[in-house]
């Protein structure tokens, strides 16, 4: 399978400008035995517009898969609130994907069959389904392997399954906690790219974790910049970066600008030295 893109994905529908998640000054301690507390987040607050891209970039151990626990309603913060679509969220929240860094496929089930998963977990009628379930699939290249089942499949092919098993019920907001992670360089751009199509046939909010300081920029619309525990965000920043993004953009003096920004701010933050 051919895993350089052949063109630039599509450009993502234009966000309305109006936000859609609001995360307002929020905090997250947990307890640590015998009778301490770790502070994990301290006073996060931005917005992401409706249909927008943003990634949180920011060191290891700075809150950033708490973060998207706390987006989802799967965590309470000890202080602040997170709004969704002009409500708070209190409790999980129904309209959310979510795509870890391992895929967590079932192993006993075909590729097909892991896509569809949620619609069963949701009680709704798997049959209509079926055609979205075999379209996303061939939006990411795997056209054909609808009956594989994971241990046929690469690390790359396992995580498009799930990025489509995100999508199936076509939830308006996508959380990404480092998703491409465990896979090989070249493996890790063209996954970038079929993100960037996916979002594009099938708009979303999508926010995005990473360590990668070019993934953020090559996909994003807004970056977040958060710095070591207690995570704080250090900079917010607009990607001006042309669409439709592809290899190309590398080379664009802006992707340049915006990469060493970033690395500016860890440098005085002293996360690198």
């Amino acid at each position: 399978m051919n895993l350089v893109p052949a063109g630039p994905a599509p450009a993502r529908t234009p966000s309305s400008g109006k936000s859609f998640v609001q995360l307002e000054d929020l905090s997250m301690a947990y307890d640590v035995p015998p009778d301490s507390r770790l502070l994990a987040l301290d006073g996060v607050g931005c917005a992401i517009a409706e249909s927008g891209f943003c990634t949180i970039v920011g060191p290891s151990g700075c809150g950033k898969s708490t973060l998207l626990m706390l987006t989802a309603g799967l965590y309470q913060p000890s202080a602040g609130q997170v709004v969704i679509a002009g409500k708070p969220v209190t409790g999980p929240w129904d309209g959310v994907g979510m795509v870890f860094q391992r895929d967590l496929l079932l192993e006993w089930r075909t590729a097909l069959d892991n896509v569809l998963l949620p619609i069963e977990v949701k009680r709704l009628a798997k049959a209509e389904f079926v055609d979205r379930a075999r379209s996303l699939l061939r939006l990411v290249g795997l056209a054909g392997f609808e009956n594989a089942f994971p241990e046929q499949l690469s690390v790359g092919m396992r995580q498009r399954v799930a990025l489509c098993r995100a999508l199936i019920h076509d939830p308006p907001l996508l959380l990404m906690d480092e998703p491409f992670a465990s896979v090989d360089p070249l493996t890790r751009e063209k996954l970038g790219f079929d993100l960037l199509r996916l979002t594009a046939e099938h708009p979303k909010t999508v926010l995005f974790v990473t360590h990668s300081v070019e993934e953020a920029v090559l996909l994003s619309d807004q970056v977040v910049v958060l710095g070591p525990r207690p995570g704080r965000i250090l900079r917010q920043l607009e990607n001006d970066l042309p669409k439709p993004r592809s290899l190309a953009s590398r080379s664009d003096s802006r992707f340049h600008r915006l990469v060493d920004e970033i690395r500016g701010v860890f440098q005085a933050a002293g996360v690198l030295s």
